[in-house]
């Protein structure tokens, strides 16, 4: 590549000031300012909780009836079924502890199959579903 650097038209600052020669005796500038650590509000802290557990489910339910009613649930990253005891136990991880409490809300009592009468009771889990990586359900 030609050149000692890039074309002014691409640019995305103007180029910066020379730097001012400091006084004899003066402690020397510091090079760059010190980092500022800023919060991001979308990304969660990774002890709160962002999955919902979900009871009510029918015996015969497959992860796939629940991956299509979950996805279009805003931030729905992931569901699971559990087979273990009794009933099955659905999990849903979403993007933010709110997006999971609005998806916890807005399945609270509903009707997933009238044929046999399954009803949804959706609560917050106690810790968050882990998924493993290339096994996310993105919508």
């Amino acid at each position: 590549m030609a050149g000692a650097g890039i074309h002014p038209y691409h640019q995305q600052w103007p180029p910066a000031p020379a730097p001012q020669p400091s006084a004899p005796g003066a402690p020397p500038a510091p090079a760059h300012p010190p980092p500022i650590l800023v919060e991001n509000p979308n990304r969660p802290n990774s002890d709160e909780v962002r999955t919902i557990f979900i009871s009510g489910l029918p015996e015969d339910v497959k992860e796939r009836e629940l991956q299509n009613l979950l996805r279009w649930l805003p931030g729905y990253e992931a569901s699971q079924v559990n087979f273990k005891g009794e009933h099955p136990m659905g999990f849903a991880l979403f993007s933010t502890p709110q997006l999971a409490v609005a998806a916890k809300d807005a399945l609270q009592e509903m009707v997933f199959d009238a044929e046999s009468k399954s009803v949804l009771h959706t609560e917050m889990a106690k810790k968050n579903l882990f998924v493993k990586r290339g096994e996310f359900s993105l919508i």
